[in-house]
């Protein structure tokens, strides 16, 4: 960027003479400031010294002479530049200050106050030094240092001023490149409105912003015009599209700078930006969908008078653009001006009403959504069979008309242009909504369930899975509950880990403190899964008996054969031993009939035959395992021990078959001329007489007879005996 200097260059520059670094005249003394001085460049060489101004200005000096930028950018003051901007724009800066001083015949450091307080003003320190004056077409400038005091380091410093790094791209463009060409003058850019008023002549970028901020706060867009550069339109259609492209601006730059035009430049020349043209100045930056275009001001000279800031005649082409994607549609061209000034959170008045009229068009949205669909499902679970369907289109009624509505008004916010801010907000807000309303389906959900499980069960007439129903509503709900509010604290920005960490503590002491309740709460669902018995059935536990009542969520109820009514705690009912008389699939029966040492052996013989032929010949008794066995002489009887087992649905009826198979029993030993014996002390004194003679000749001929017919079941069945029997039960079982 150095050129050598040449004679036209001479020409164009009028240098003045070499003169002390202290202008004669100078203003009072000016406070010293505190700055945390070129935050984001890297940490300066330690053998720079910026404690004078003499040290200061030959440091500038040498890091010009030695063509060292990244050295001469600790010399600036760059506290106008963006800090994201400072390490690639400050070194350009210090380059092109070397050049101008080179041009201009300035790069010497001579005559300087090498004091830390510098220069006196009234006795007092002045905090300030012009270095050098360079003379351009337009006249002449200052290059200034200043005493500053950096925060971060405690330190006194001398740079050069904001002021004076803000000029150096224009004097580059006046000495270096000798870019001479100027905008047009102010009073081309409104011929078509009426004549400029005085006050609105800013002379810095700041002062253009706030008086048009302030004009469209008033609703004067029509003096608000005339801080466009409105060139770019014909001048009959400017009294029209003036204000309407200032109202537009207006409530754009209100969106893109909520916080005002604090950051933006107050020195005349502007600040120096990357990429930015040197009478240029950016207002705010623009995100549109395909690129990000940069609204700025421009200085445009004034005859009598200092230069003046506006908008560019780029920046007002794209106004209706930017108002398109950024803007607030029709609301912004109709409503008044009032409507945009008045905010709460964030949130304008318009925008406030707007989200009102939102909500109720989004719950009257949702009801007609939810209607209309709960009608077209109600039709078609009414071509069913089942009554869950019907249960669960009624269910949907309430979460179902929320969730459209949420989706409603999460749409129509979309037209009235919110910040981040509120749009995330209300985002997060519908979200919750929605997991809220998910929720109460989900409870909803688990009714319907339980209804269509209870109707299940009792089509069944399984009393114990329809008294659990309840018990699994009553845990589920609560599950569920607390599912969805981690759901929601989640969406909410908290952090559920530590929430759950922090639950599972409160769990573990929760547990300890309730342990028989919970005990008893998973006693019942070991109760309902395993199910040792239902509703209704006779059983013992423990120390009792009688029948199962009702199985509640900490208890079960026992109706015991006193006709009291017992509740076992249902931990203890899933850790004891339950005997479940009910479940019987056959019932036994064991007896020993003791008959009287008068009997004689074939007497006994056929007593046992007979006793197993109407053992085998009766289909109510389980023929798998018959027994009928002598077993031996008891101290006043013949014992014989018979065992079987009855099958039987319930105990009831095996009470009937038993008597009846006792009277069969009986009626055997009648026939065969035996009598039972029972327990008794007999003192002879003479023969007892014997048995009947007759009776006991029968007998023998008998067992004779079934032993030579191959039929006597003494000491077993035969075969042909139990093959006959079956057939004879099974013909007439079938009669």
């Amino acid at each position: 960027m150095n050129r050598p200097f040449s004679p036209l260059g001479l020409a164009l520059v009028a240098l003045l003479a070499a003169m002390p670094a202290v202008a004669a005249e100078r203003p009072r003394s000016v406070p010293d400031k505190d700055e945390l001085v070129n935050e984001g460049l890297e940490a300066p060489p330690a053998e720079l010294d910026r404690s004078t101004p003499a040290r200061s200005w030959a440091a500038l000096v040498r890091s010009c002479r030695d063509a060292r930028p990244q050295l001469g950018v600790h010399l600036l003051n760059l506290g106008d530049v963006p800090v994201a901007d400072r390490k690639t724009l400050g070194p350009v800066l210090a380059q092109q200050l070397c050049s101008v001083l080179k041009t201009a015949g300035k790069a010497e450091a001579q005559g300087l106050d090498d004091s830390a307080l510098g220069p006196l003003a009234d006795d007092l320190p002045a905090n300030y030094v012009v270095v050098q004056t360079l003379s351009l077409p337009t006249g002449s400038e200052d290059l200034w240092l200043r005493r500053i005091r950096d925060t971060a380091s405690n330190q006194h410093l001398w740079l050069l001023t904001k002021q004076s790094v803000s000029q150096i791209p224009t004097w580059y463009r006046a000495l270096v490149t000798r870019d001479l060409a100027v905008r047009r003058p102010l009073q081309e850019l409104h011929g078509g409105l009426s004549a400029r008023p005085e006050k609105l002549n800013p002379e810095n970028p700041r002062e253009a912003l706030t008086r048009f901020a302030a004009l469209c706060r008033a609703g004067d867009y029509a003096q608000a015009a005339f801080l466009l550069d409105l060139s770019g339109v014909e001048k009959a259609r400017q009294p029209e599209e003036g204000p309407r492209l200032a109202r537009r601006l207006g409530l754009v730059l209100k969106r893109l700078r909520p916080a005002g035009f604090g950051s933006v430049s107050n020195d005349p020349a502007g600040a120096p930006e990357r990429e930015v043209a040197v009478d240029e100045e950016v207002a705010a930056r623009a995100a549109l969908e395909d690129r990000e275009v940069s609204l700025k001001l421009a200085r445009y000279p004034r005859t009598g008078g200092a230069p003046v800031w506006v908008v560019s005649a780029d920046t007002a082409g794209l106004v209706d653009e930017v108002y398109d994607q950024l803007g607030y549609g029709a609301a912004g061209d109709l409503l008044p001006a009032a409507f945009f000034e008045w905010q709460a959170l964030g949130v304008q008045l318009w925008q406030w009403l707007g989200l009102l009229i939102a909500f109720v068009l989004a719950l009257a949205l949702g009801y007609a959504a939810s209607w209309l669909t709960r009608g077209l499902l109600g039709r078609a679970a009414a071509r069913t069979s089942w009554a869950w369907d019907d249960e669960l289109v009624a269910a949907l009624k309430g979460p179902l008309a929320i969730g459209f509505a949420v989706v409603a008004f999460l749409a129509l916010t979309e037209y009235l242009a919110l910040g981040e801010g509120p749009r995330e907000s209300i985002l997060v807000g519908c979200k919750l909504t929605a997991i809220l309303a998910g929720g109460w389906l989900l409870l909803r959900l688990v009714d319907v369930a339980g209804h269509a499980l209870v109707g299940i069960f009792q089509g069944r007439h399984d009393d114990l899975a329809t008294a659990m129903v309840p018990v699994f509503r009553k845990v589920l709900k609560p599950i569920a509950a607390v599912l969805v509010g981690v759901v929601a604290l989640q969406n909410l920005g908290l952090n559920v880990a530590g929430l759950i960490a922090g639950l599972g503590i409160g769990g573990l002491a929760i547990a300890l403190a309730g342990k028989s309740t919970l005990e008893n709460l998973f006693g019942s669902l070991a109760i309902a899964f395993d199910r040792p018995f239902k509703i209704g059935e006779f059983v013992k536990v423990g120390d009792f008996m009688g029948v199962i009542e009702d199985v509640g969520l900490r208890s079960t109820r026992i109706r015991t054969l006193d006709r009291t009514l017992v509740s076992v705690p249902n931990g203890q009912m899933a850790d004891a031993k339950v005997e479940n008389f009910a479940r019987r699939d056959r019932f036994k029966v064991g007896l020993v009939l003791g008959l009287e040492y008068a009997t004689s052996m074939d007497q006994l013989k056929l007593i046992i035959d007979d006793l197993k032929k109407s053992l085998i010949s009766d289909p109510r008794v389980f023929q798998e395992a018959i027994s009928v066995r002598f077993i031996g002489y008891g101290a006043y009887a013949l014992n014989l021990e018979m065992l079987f087992w009855v099958l039987a649905p319930s105990f009831d009826v095996f009470t009937g078959i038993r008597e009846e198979l006792l009277f069969e029993i009986g009626r055997i030993v009648e026939r065969s001329g035996a009598r039972l014996a029972f327990p008794s002390q007999t003192l002879y004194q003479a023969p007892a007489a014997p048995a009947d003679p007759r009776l006991a000749e029968q007998a023998r001929l008998e067992v004779e007879k079934r032993s030579e017919a191959g039929v006597l079941c003494v000491p077993e069945i035969p075969t042909t005996v139990r093959e006959a029997a079956l057939q004879k039960a099974g013909e007439k079982k079938s009669a």
